[in-house]
């Protein structure tokens, strides 16, 4: 038979379907079996974050009507020599994508906490800087996060924990 003549489908009999089915089904309950008696620390690890993060950001919201991506950019940025970074550097550091960055960018310059301009030195890229209305808006959410992130993450552990867990972060973070 040539490739232009037309092939009849296979046709499998529902048996087949019902053993491979089986099969399959069978191989998924042994790899969940194997995924939750070997990722146990890794899940509570996320679930954890995700918890502290999730009250980060809603306490962020509530008492500065800022959410706290913005604040992270916020941080960013103003800790940077002239208060400017580079759009790239955040994507690196948010790790979203560069639509994603951009369209975060494009709200924060509309509510007036940022400017994005052509960087000096290389037309090609993006330079973000803070405004004042950035700067007050950091500067009034900076002590309740601070507050907060002790109270959610510092002050529940003893100092032997923090300079375990700054160990273990370390080691993970090694590449």
């Amino acid at each position: 038979m040539t490739l232009k003549e037309h092939r009849e489908p296979v046709r499998r009999s529902p048996r087949a379907g019902r053993v491979r089915s089986a099969k399959a089904a069978g191989e998924l309950e042994e790899a969940l079996a194997q995924l939750n008696q070997q990722t146990p620390l890794w899940q509570s690890f996320l679930a954890v974050h995700r918890q502290i993060v999730e009250q980060l950001a809603d306490e962020m919201l509530r008492e500065h009507q800022l959410p706290l991506e913005w604040f992270d950019v916020l941080a960013h940025v103003a800790d940077q020599p002239g208060m400017r970074a580079r759009q790239k550097e955040l994507r690196d550091r948010m790790l979203l994508s560069e639509s994603g960055v951009s369209r975060l960018l494009v709200r924060m310059e509309k509510a007036g906490l940022i400017t994005r301009g052509t960087a000096d030195d290389d037309r090609r890229g993006i330079e973000i800087a803070v405004t004042d209305d950035g700067r007050a808006a950091l500067l009034g959410a900076l002590d309740s996060h601070l507050q907060l992130v002790a109270s959610l993450f510092t002050d529940r552990l003893t100092a032997t924990d923090r300079a375990a867990l700054s160990r273990v972060l370390a080691k993970l973070g090694r590449r």
